[in-house]
């Protein structure tokens, strides 16, 4: 692993060393390359061959983003590479195994050099300043990842060439695991991936044949012989196809879901635990279905934005360029009916286009939607949402291949909605449940619930409603029961707001002298409370993670959270669905709900694998009446909330089910269930 590695914060030395002490100590540790640089040739390669060889033989990737100032016969090589990804025959005759690599690399490295960009091991854009600009892209930062997320970046003088081997270089040296460092290294990742996108204003990025096209190449002479482009775009488009990725392998369930939905005619849902990896088997199986079809239309819907922004950069990895679909149409609309021409007419061999569940559901999404032909794949993600009456009557006919996704498909007592999803997307044809990821994709976990007394007064509350909810819970009037749900709303609110879990919260906190990576889920209530019993009271280092933060504080939110510089966050339910915080090692829930899809969610949250976390902790906090305080009830008001505790317990039991700690979890609530006669849960 990177965490291995001695390496100083500055290394500042001969060029050659450079490489003994960094590049090649670093290659056979990651899986990912990154690397932004003004000057590239092959020789380099030669130089750190048994650091590529290393990366190659773990089916690593390395992603190089330099200046279009390339020799004739790199750039020949470079060509080559690139043609030999959509045509098999020059593929199979530039096919090499991981032995005559590490010989190319050493004595044949323009073989070598075509070699790895046909194998996608080696991933080269162009890149020329643009704007006020006119000079070279002269940039020299990278960033090296190992197989468990560490990373290490660095910035300096050296570019990957033979004079860079002759010069007086040096590099500064940061680490993510160092707390001081975590926020740069993440930067520095943030801004390859900007630029590798194309999505700096400063900055065009082609790809290799897109830098054919416009002719920006320029080989080594002293002045650039073409125009500085005013544009970022192209006359013509380039139409990319995806790609399976190599420096991510997949898991042997990824391969067996991906196999089962094939094996159902490419329909169905794949029901997947929180955290093992639906978005990666989902675009492995886009990319699977192209090679098959040789044509293929890609539409991703996911419920929020945020999680449009994580497709974007996952799909990267496949040799995705994604139009994103919300907010203003002007800023997609016009490129999405021009693909869709050009997919329709053949010009356009894939085309992929990632939008929210708001937007695809709208007039104008479905009405270029409608005018889509051919090999089509509708990808939905947290396809659950996708159930609801206004989105159910918006779900396309014409679409002949369609994958949902969710940990939890079946909607929560709406079974026509669950009902209308099977009927469109198919049955369930892989499901991984929580237990069998555990270990693989997620960590293990205890759990321990803490039951919570009622004020007097609270009490007092509780017995009213309950009586109320009791009277009328037979009733089917539809006036009656809109009556019955709120009452039940309101009691569940009691509940989750009970003031005691305050006074319990600060004792647990006492537990705790060394907080990190926590997280503590609130009601819109208690957030302002918790806040100042953390914040104020116990001097932690925490913030909220609401909906007021907008996209960008919530990415330094988590940034920092991930880094340590945060020891908590203050959430409500935007953390339940699709953000990721691997980081964390312990939540505190004082907000219950007994909907399995946010609790299963929420959980999914906590167990999420992170470098150095063994396992996870999960406090729950659960008000309840004192068990002396329900003796007095009668028949029909117990039997009324039997039905309500039922829920309840389930849900504990849930969590403790596969908890490390099962059967201490399950004796905290067994006085619960003996009470209400629920021993069966």
């Amino acid at each position: 692993m990177l965490t291995a590695l001695n390496l100083p914060v500055v290394l500042e030395t001969s060029s050659g060393d450079l490489i003994e002490e960094l590049f090649i100590p670093a290659l056979q540790e990651a899986v990912t390359y990154d690397r932004g640089v003004g000057y590239f040739s092959s020789g380099w390669l030669r130089i750190a061959a048994r650091g590529m060889l290393a990366l190659a033989s773990r089916g690593g990737h390395a992603r190089w983003i330099t200046s279009p100032i390339l020799s004739k016969t790199d750039w020949e090589a470079l060509q080559q590479g690139e043609a030999a990804t959509h045509d098999p025959i020059l593929r199979q005759a530039l096919a090499r195994n991981l032995a005559d690599l590490g010989r190319d690399l050493e004595k044949q490295t323009l073989s070598a050099l075509a070699w790895m960009v046909a194998d996608n091991l080696l991933e080269f854009r162009l890149a020329l300043p643009i704007g006020k600009l006119d000079g070279d892209f002269h940039d020299k930062f990278g960033i090296f990842t190992d197989p468990e997320g560490n990373r290490i970046s660095f910035s300096g003088s050296y570019n990957e060439s033979i004079q860079g081997t002759r010069n007086y270089e040096s590099l500064k040296i940061f680490s993510s695991w160092n707390p001081a460092f975590a926020p740069l290294v993440a930067y520095e990742a943030e801004r390859f991936e900007r630029l590798w996108q194309n999505a700096d204003p400063n900055v065009r990025v082609m790809t290799l044949p897109e830098a054919a096209h416009a002719h920006i190449l320029q080989l080594r002479t002293d002045t650039r012989p073409y125009p500085v482009p005013s544009s970022p775009q192209l006359t013509t488009v380039e139409a990319g196809t995806p790609w399976t990725r190599v420096d991510r392998p997949l898991r042997d369930y990824q391969e067996a879901a991906i196999q089962a939905w094939f094996d159902h005619g490419c329909q169905g849902f794949l029901e997947m635990a929180t955290g093992t990896g639906k978005t990666i088997t989902a675009l492995a199986a886009s990319v699977r279905l192209f090679e098959r079809e040789h044509r293929l239309a890609v539409i991703v819907a996911a419920p929020y934005q945020h999680l449009v922004d994580q497709w974007r950069d996952e799909s990267a990895g496949f040799g995705y360029h994604p139009i994103l679909a919300y907010a203003s149409r002007k800023s997609w609309l016009n490129n999405l009916n021009q693909q869709i021409i050009e997919f329709n007419h053949a010009a356009r061999p894939f085309m992929s286009v990632i939008t929210t569940h708001t937007t695809f559901i709208s007039a104008a999404f479905q009405q270029s939607l409608a005018r889509l032909k051919g090999p089509v794949l509708l990808i939905a993600d947290e396809a659950h949402h996708l159930g609801a009456t206004r989105s159910q009557h918006q779900l396309p006919p014409h679409i002949p291949f369609r994958l949902a996704l969710s940990a939890t498909p079946d909607r929560w007592f709406d079974d026509a909605g669950s009902a209308v999803l099977r009927a469109y997307f198919g049955e369930t044809v892989f499901s991984l449940p929580l237990e069998q990821a555990i270990g693989i994709s997620l960590t293990p976990y205890y759990y321990h619930p803490h039951l919570i007394e009622l004020t007097v007064d609270e009490l007092q509350q509780y017995q009213e409603l309950s009586e109320k909810i009791a009277k009328i819970s037979n009733v089917d009037a539809d006036e009656i029961q809109d009556a019955l749900k709120m009452l039940l709303i309101k009691r569940a609110n009691l509940l989750n707001n009970a003031e005691n879990k305050f006074a319990y919260l600060a004792k647990l906190m006492d537990q705790e002298p060394d907080l990190q990576y926590t997280l503590f889920y609130c009601t819109p209530e208690q957030i302002d409370r918790v806040v100042e019993l953390l914040g104020v009271g116990k001097s932690l280092r925490i913030h909220t993670f609401t909906a007021q933060e907008d996209m960008k504080e919530r990415r330094q939110l988590l940034d920092q959270f991930g880094s340590g510089l945060l020891q908590g966050l203050v959430a409500m339910r935007c953390l339940d669905e699709g953000v990721d915080v691997p980081a964390t090692r312990t939540a505190y829930i004082l907000a219950s709900s007994s909907n399995p899809r946010e609790f299963i969610q929420r959980r999914g949250r906590i167990l999420r694998k992170a470098a150095g976390k063994e396992f996870a902790v999960i406090h729950d906090l659960i008000a309840t009446p004192p068990l002396t305080a329900r003796l007095s009830l009668d028949e029909r008001t117990f039997r009324t909330e039997q039905s309500i505790v039922r829920r309840e317990l389930s849900r504990f039991a849930e969590f403790a089910r596969v908890a490390r700690n099962k059967h201490r979890a399950l004796e905290v609530i067994w006085p619960l269930a003996e009470y209400y006669q629920l021993l069966d849960i």
